[in-house]
């Protein structure tokens, strides 16, 4: 009787570890997610921080398309430079990026989501969504951010509504 007690531990112990490890393994969707999180977050910090991240999580002829700009910029220093230059023409921007979906095909991944931008972000009603797509290439067993699409802020989000 006390072994079956002892196997039913075992056996429930090795089901937790299994699902543990099923639930925690690093798959290529959380690596996308996470460089893309990465990037978002140091665009909130310095351009400092945005030059590294891009260094590390992205290629070096990475390309950023927004829908309000008349041409796409195009590298890692031209994106921080940008950031620099609207930082300077305004107030301080920050991100965040909602309704994170993660495709992976092969060595490519698409991630869309919606990027949300605030002049404050302690008011949500200054909130402005943009559907954003970004493509992601594996580079020696890393996933680098290829090109981003930023479309126009949305108007069918109730917070952006007059």
């Amino acid at each position: 009787m006390a072994s079956s007690t002892s196997l039913r531990w075992v056996a429930m112990g090795v089901a937790l570890a299994l699902g543990l490890g099923v639930w925690l393994y690093p798959t290529d969707e959380k690596h996308v997610k996470a460089a893309a999180e990465a990037i978002v977050s140091a665009a909130n910090e310095s351009s400092t921080a945005l030059s590294a991240a891009l260094d590390e999580h992205a290629l070096p002829g990475v390309r950023i398309s927004v829908a309000e700009l008349p041409e796409a910029v195009e590298g890692k220093s031209a994106i921080v430079s940008a950031l620099s230059q609207a930082e300077q023409l305004a107030q301080k921007l920050h991100f965040r990026a909602e309704s994170i979906e993660v495709t992976v095909e092969g060595n490519r991944a698409r991630l869309t989501a919606d990027l949300i931008t605030t002049l404050h972000p302690e008011l949500p009603e200054l909130r402005r969504p943009r559907a954003t797509t970004a493509l992601f290439e594996k580079r020696a067993g890393n996933f680098r951010l290829a090109s981003a699409d930023i479309g126009p802020e949305r108007l069918d989000q109730p917070e952006a509504r007059p």
